[in-house]
């Protein structure tokens, strides 16, 4: 039996687009942007200062800013390679799924998870053994992904590979942020 790439996609969209009470549409409205989250992303970036010097909070947000910037470029430079329609732009699809908000560009694969998982995962592994319940912060990205799909803007997969593509640039940019530590700390000494 053959799996139509395309077809399992569509279908777990409407089904996840349609799983989502109406009452929770405000919810997801909200969510979904992201100046909704510039204090919560301002107390992420305070993290690295607060048990830590100031030159390892300088680095530290500095990495995580340039992981998080690079990894939007990443994501917008596939988005214009793939050029994949959006599910608020598919007419079959847009009549069985709730449309709350409508941007035309492309869709594959998520900026919302790739750019939230990168910075998510990029602080957890740097300040993990600092704040004992840090694993909280995946909250976030989880649910700014999620809402991706339940204001019917991105296909699961899109939201997937993005939040694939987030976390494999987050430990990357981690084994840079750990050799520049240990070279601020030889060095200094």
């Amino acid at each position: 039996m053959e799996i139509n790439p395309v077809k399992w996609d569509w279908e777990l969209m409407v089904f996840l687009n349609n799983l989502s009470p109406d009452v929770l549409n405000p919810f997801w409205s909200f969510v979904t942007y992201t100046k909704h989250w510039i204090p919560f992303l301002i107390f992420l970036m305070a993290l690295f200062f607060y048990k830590s010097p100031a030159k390892k909070g300088v680095l530290g947000l500095s990495i995580v800013l340039v992981c998080a910037g690079l990894t939007h470029l990443i994501t917008d430079f596939t988005k214009f390679l793939v050029m994949r329609s959006r599910p608020n732009t598919v007419e079959a699809l847009s009549e069985v799924i709730k449309v709350l908000y409508e941007p035309s560009h492309s869709s594959f694969f998520s900026g919302h998870a790739s750019t939230s998982f990168a910075a998510t995962v990029f602080v957890f592994l740097s300040l993990k053994s600092k704040y004992r319940y840090l694993g909280l912060i995946f909250i976030w990205p989880i649910l700014f992904s999620s809402s991706r799909i339940f204001v019917g803007v991105h296909f699961p997969s899109d939201v997937i590979v993005g939040g694939v593509v987030g976390t494999i640039l987050a430990i990357l940019f981690y084994e840079l942020y750990n050799f520049l530590l240990y070279k601020l700390v030889h060095v200094g000494n």
